[in-house]
């Protein structure tokens, strides 16, 4: 008995090579690689990823003072990631 993957047995049965979404995605820095310099300025983005559940947890309850903050978060990153890449033209890497 041989061993045999997902991928042998959807090419023996689909006659097509299996495509993996999350793996290509995974190789091309989710498709950002040339766009946005993922050990920069997306740790912002991803922060306020962080945020966005207890926020909207949050506007249940307190729905004028979680729209403030969430205001004032989105113009922080904004003006912080725009200094990244403001940053990053000013000061190339070697």
């Amino acid at each position: 008995m041989t061993h045999r993957t997902l991928d042998d047995i959807a090419y023996d049965n689909d006659h097509a090579e299996p495509v993996h979404p999350f793996r290509a995605l995974w190789q091309n820095n989710f498709y950002l690689g040339d766009l946005v310099n993922t050990e920069g300025g997306m740790w912002i983005v991803l922060m306020d990823a962080l945020l966005f559940i207890p926020l909207m947890m949050a506007a249940f309850f307190y729905p004028w003072q979680s729209l403030i903050v969430a205001v004032v978060a989105l113009v922080v990153s904004f003006v912080g990631y725009e200094g990244w890449v403001l940053w990053e033209k000013r000061h190339p890497h070697a």
